[in-house]
């Protein structure tokens, strides 16, 4: 079994040290190979709470690591930073790639930057960034499961939820459907949620993991996929997307939901 975890909205600076240190349990006893971690990584954008947030996702021992930007981990007061300095910070931390590919076993992750500089919630994506996408899925190696990161979420639930997703949301919907997109990881609203907005393809979105700026009711979450070995699936290998809630009783992270995603 081949094991990646998806973590969002992390907000460094806002966060519980017990529940970033059952994450890291968790993690170990998954023995998780890739990390996927989905923007706001910080609450302030300052240079301590990157340097946390570092340590946090080292402490987390994947053989990979994929980490993008979130609206966040963009300076708020430090305003002057937000003309060509925007991402110096997170930079320092975690590269310059505001875009990078990660492969790893049966998993192959696009990471693409929703986020402005001029913006301070609102995300948006350009329709070079979504042919870039398109064409880096369209060579995604034979069998691999071809997923695409983002901080904000290109799918909506419910009404409410549309003012969340970035500009051009259901033009690379279509787009990376077509070109081979499985599934679709996000953050941004502090809400678990999977939904299957086109045959074919899952949208997935992880709630905050480890800030106490809970919302909507929800308790600190993760998701984790997996590839499984099973006699059902055409190929040999079954693939699994499940909810991991934190569970304050035991202090430990639970799975509460678990779904076939393909």
């Amino acid at each position: 079994m081949t094991v990646l975890m998806h973590l969002s909205d992390l907000h460094f600076g806002a966060h519980d040290p017990v529940v970033c240190a059952a994450v890291q349990r968790l993690a170990q006893r998954l023995g998780v190979a890739m990390v996927v971690v989905s923007g706001d990584l910080t609450q302030r954008a300052t240079a301590q709470q990157f340097e946390q947030a570092a340590r946090f996702v080292q402490g987390l021992h994947a053989r990979s690591s994929l980490v993008l930007a979130g609206n966040h981990d963009l300076p708020l007061f430090a305003w002057w930073m937000r003309w060509g300095r925007s991402y110096e910070r997170f930079s320092e931390q975690f590269g310059m790639d505001q875009e990078p590919v990660r492969q790893m076993g049966a998993f192959y992750v696009v990471g693409v930057n929703t986020t402005r500089a001029w913006r301070h919630e609102r995300g948006s994506l350009s329709s070079a960034q979504i042919e870039h996408v398109a064409l880096l899925l369209a060579r995604a190696p034979p069998g691999a499961w071809r997923i695409v990161a983002s901080h904000h979420p290109l799918v909506a639930r419910d009404a409410e939820d549309r003012d969340h997703r970035p500009h051009r949301a259901d033009e690379a919907i279509e787009r990376w459907r077509i070109a081979g997109a499985q599934m679709l990881l996000s953050g941004h609203v502090h809400q678990p949620r999977l939904l299957q907005p086109l045959p074919g393809l899952w949208a997935s979105s992880a709630g905050t993991a480890v800030s106490h700026r809970l919302r909507h009711g929800s308790p600190n979450s993760l998701v984790v996929l997996s590839t499984e070995a099973s006699g059902a699936a055409l190929d040999g290998q079954a693939r699994v997307a499940a909810r991991w809630d934190y569970d304050g009783a035991v202090g430990e992270f639970v799975c509460v939901d678990r779904v076939s995603a393909g």
